[in-house]
């Protein structure tokens, strides 16, 4: 048995095959992070998040098993993603056509693979060859250890945001510029 980190990217029908184990690890790395990271509520994101157009997941595993995985999706013309959004963002912040902004919507890593690069692996590799001009994601204000590892990895804090759902807590809305997306015709 290898202890050597793979990864691999999954189309959606390929991520449903792997729902299980998607969940195992969201529950695993929330374990201690109160009533909105549950079971119930997961699946019913993950199922939602699986149909959006563009939609791509990047798995690690170490010996066989699944470690952490990092997914998103291109934000469409029509997105909910900026809804409930707080505080001063330049004009035209929340406009999307589809190819404006990758949006990262969970990054996790069990807590017994944390601290060995995973993270920093998953989120290098999704983001690698994205043409969108920028990616945002949204992290808890306490999470102060994902809040500088987001920091030295580039990404600038915007706003806050607490979205509609039901106990949902509010986040800090992060954005970081995408390099590619200078190299792929942008005039």
């Amino acid at each position: 048995m290898s202890n050597e980190l793979g990864l691999r990217h999954h189309n959606a029908a390929e991520a449903q095959a792997l729902t299980d184990e998607l969940v195992e690890v969201y529950l695993d790395a929330h374990a201690d992070d109160g009533a909105f990271y549950n079971e119930e509520r997961y699946r019913q994101q993950l199922a939602g998040h699986i149909k959006v157009s563009g939609w791509t997941v990047v798995t690690a595993q170490v010996g066989g098993s699944l470690v952490g995985y990092i997914y998103g999706f291109p934000l469409s013309p029509r997105t909910r993603w900026w809804e409930g959004i707080r505080g001063d963002v330049p004009p035209g912040f929340t406009e999307e056509d589809g190819r404006r902004t990758f949006a990262i919507s969970e990054l996790l890593v069990r807590a017994d693979s944390r601290r060995q690069g995973v993270a920093r692996t998953l989120h290098d590799r999704l983001l690698s060859g994205r043409t969108e001009k920028r990616a945002t994601l949204l992290v808890r204000p306490d999470n102060a250890i994902a809040l500088r590892a987001y920091d030295s990895w580039g990404w600038t804090q915007q706003a806050r945001l607490r979205p509609g759902w039901e106990n949902a807590p509010e986040f800090i809305v992060l954005t970081k510029a995408l390099p590619s997306a200078n190299t792929h015709g942008q005039r």
